[in-house]
């Protein structure tokens, strides 16, 4: 083979690497609000399926594969984290447990008191303390 050839292949293939590369890097992640709803659950019911078989309740609310999960409750407290983000944490009915629903400051419902029923869509995370849902979205009621 003709080396000019060989040497604009390799340009070639590693151009198309390098934009591919580059185009996944700044993807960014999938947001909630963009993927179907695997499971509606409330934030009580969450709690229970972990807190009686964490295992079973990781493969099925966490999975193998990121999944959006849609969780109801009364919010228990809304607590800033950091500079852009805040966690809502919704009653489980446990007062040592609650399910932390961790939100973008932009994403956040402004209209959200202590004690109101909430919607949320989420990626679950599994059991710490709490259980943790990360990337919410709150879910508009029509």
């Amino acid at each position: 083979m003709n080396k000019k050839i060989l040497i604009a292949i390799i340009v070639g293939a590693v151009v198309i690497g390098a934009a591919f590369g580059w185009s996944e890097y700044n993807r960014g992640k999938t947001t909630a609000d963009e993927m179907p709803i695997k499971e509606v659950v409330t934030a009580q019911a969450l709690f229970l399926a972990f807190s009686s078989d964490e295992e079973a309740a990781n493969a099925r609310f966490v999975g193998t594969a990121e999944q959006v999960i849609q969780v109801s409750g009364a919010i228990r407290s809304i607590e800033p984290v950091d500079g852009g983000h805040t966690n809502v944490v919704l009653e489980t009915g446990d007062p040592l447990a609650g399910v932390v629903c961790e939100f973008a400051n932009e994403d956040l419902d402004p209209t959200w008191r202590t004690g109101a029923a909430v919607k949320v869509n989420g990626f679950c995370s599994g059991l710490l303390l709490d259980v943790v849902l990360v990337r919410c979205v709150p879910v508009v009621s029509n």
